[in-house]
């Protein structure tokens, strides 16, 4: 793995630690996925025992590590537990032959540029952008389009530059632009503008297009363009089940839903969907975005922490920049992931927000799948390629790391 790359809040704690011999350190997630950030972060306590880079010895971390984790706490007087059991449960979507087909064009796409990658520096542009590209593609058609017109869009560029043989990005410049993206943002917009600036980056040392890979982004393009203002299949399957489950009949109830997507491209998409479907009228849909007002932040989570019969909003569309360390289970116990998020450590801070002290019922969290899966799943068998087989990975995931969080506490 690589060395971790402090943010700007480490760099801050960095500074100021020397002058304090007494530390304590408070955080929900004291591991990212990578060991390099866990040792630094240990460095930073004590560095006499601990060196950035040097896996600790569980010896060592005993002695500078408290955890209180939820299933130490005893029962309630009457022997029930504190805190209810998660559960994930799979929403089927019966994908479109045509989204199939777009998810074989950026593969295909990705084999082209991949094989045609030469130096480091291209060969690691080449996996970030078209690793993003397929995480906007399974958001949603707005968050694909934006990424690929901004794809695009660079390497037009580029090819200018490199006719008046002027010199492309470094491998160094490319790094420091990806680990902004890697930062957390309280912002989206701030997160997008990371993001831009290191697909732009990226592109730029892209060799020019062949007339085979200007005509697959052409194709992914033009669908991108239609798709963004229509319901695609998973949002089709949203709707049913929100109609299934949250206004039954044509009727609201008192379920409520949060509806956690990575971007803000994704939340504007859904939010006008659903209200074409007749889900968001008064008052019933409210979005929680990075960025947003603190005083309308503030009024959104009151309302969604109100009894339902005393406030009308049953869901709420948010993004990760929101959400980190706010309460929104009082009233609520169903979370939807729109895309499943490939840090770990992200995935646990949307559930988080239902599954904690205080929720009366049984978290239920859903993630999409394609059709067939839970049969698949009973039968020990997988989707054998495409679309299918790539969400029934990440889903796999998903409940890898519910197990691994079973086990750890």
């Amino acid at each position: 793995g690589r060395y971790a790359t402090d943010s700007l809040r480490t760099k801050a704690i960095r500074m100021l630690a020397p002058h304090f011999e007494h530390k304590i350190f408070v955080t929900a997630t004291p591991h990212n996925g990578y060991e390099e950030s866990f040792s630094a972060l240990l460095e930073l306590i004590d560095n006499q025992r601990f060196a950035r880079g040097i896996p600790p010895s569980e010896e060592q971390k005993r002695a500078i590590m408290v955890r209180r984790l939820k299933d130490e706490l005893p029962p309630r007087w009457d022997g029930t537990p504190r805190f209810h059991k998660r559960r994930l449960e799979a929403i089927e979507v019966d994908y479109s032959e045509k989204e199939k087909q777009v998810h074989g064009w950026l593969m295909d796409y990705t084999k082209l540029r991949q094989e045609r990658a030469r130096e480091s520096s291209e060969k690691f542009a080449t996996d970030f952008v078209l690793k993003l590209l397929k995480k906007r593609l399974f958001s949603s058609p707005a968050a694909f389009a934006t990424t690929l017109a901004q794809h695009e869009k660079t390497l037009a560029r580029a090819a200018e530059r490199q006719a008046k043989t002027l010199r492309r990005p470094s491998l160094g410049i490319l790094r420091k632009r990806i680990e902004r993206v890697e930062e957390e943002y309280a912002e989206d917009e701030t997160y997008e503008e990371a993001t831009g600036d290191a697909v732009e980056t990226a592109s730029q040392i892209f060799q020019e297009l062949t007339d085979e890979e200007r005509d697959l982004l052409s194709k992914m393009r033009n669908w991108a363009e239609g798709a963004s203002h229509r319901p695609d299949s998973k949002t089709e399957t949203l709707i049913e089940w929100l109609h299934e489950n949250i206004k039954p009949n044509g009727k609201w109830s008192d379920e409520r839903v949060i509806i956690f997507t990575e971007y803000r491209k994704t939340q504007n998409y859904l939010q006008t969907l659903l209200s074409s479907a007749e889900l968001a009228t008064s008052e019933r849909l409210l979005t929680l975005y990075g960025g947003m007002d603190e005083k309308n932040r503030e009024q959104i989570k009151a309302a969604f922490q109100t009894n339902p019969k005393d406030s009308p909003v049953r869901i709420l569309l948010a993004t990760d920049a929101a959400s980190e360390g706010i309460d929104l289970q009082k009233y609520c116990h169903r979370l939807i992931h729109i895309e499943i998020p490939w840090n770990p450590n992200r995935l646990e801070q949307r559930n988080g927000r239902i599954d904690r002290h205080g929720q009366n019922h049984a978290p239920l969290i859903y993630h999409f799948v394609s059709r067939d899966y839970k049969e698949r799943l009973q039968a020990g068998t997988r989707s054998p390629v495409g679309l299918e087989s790539d969400l029934e990975f990440l889903m796999r995931v998903a409940i890898k790391v519910e197990q691994i969080r079973e086990d750890l506490g």
